[in-house]
């Protein structure tokens, strides 16, 4: 999916497929009696754990790499990214407890990028 094409100048596979996964859950908007509000349950959790992860990855980019000039100071480090994650957490835990089960499905394929990652961490290093 990380492919980018230059001729558009874009990941196109990656657009198609979200445009793919957009049109289902507006597929599956349409099947329920309150279709928006399903649709804003089931990605309400995917929202907070994409914030969880941006958090998490300012603190671990931070401590990887402390010498790097950053073009942002982010005021009262690491007090206010920690506060944020923790609110997120709590947002996300608080989300997929009032969702039930399609949201844990959603953060579950989410999370099944993790290994995908990991994978292609060793194939880049191979080569």
């Amino acid at each position: 999916m990380g492919h980018w094409q230059q001729r558009p100048s874009s990941p196109t596979y990656a657009l198609l497929l979200q445009a793919a996964i957009a049109l289902a859950l507006v597929f599956l908007g349409t099947l329920t009696r309150k279709g928006f509000q399903t649709m804003v349950d089931y990605t309400a959790p995917i929202f907070w754990f994409f914030f969880l992860l941006s958090g998490i990855s300012l603190l671990v980019l931070r401590i990887r790499e402390p010498h790097i000039v950053r073009p942002f100071r982010v005021p009262f480090y690491p007090l206010t990214p920690l506060l944020f994650c923790a609110v997120c957490g709590y947002l996300l835990y608080s989300s997929l407890a009032y969702t039930g089960v399609g949201a844990v499905a959603g953060v579950l394929v989410v999370a099944a990028g993790i290994p995908v990652l990991f994978w292609n961490n060793y194939r880049q290093r191979r080569t």
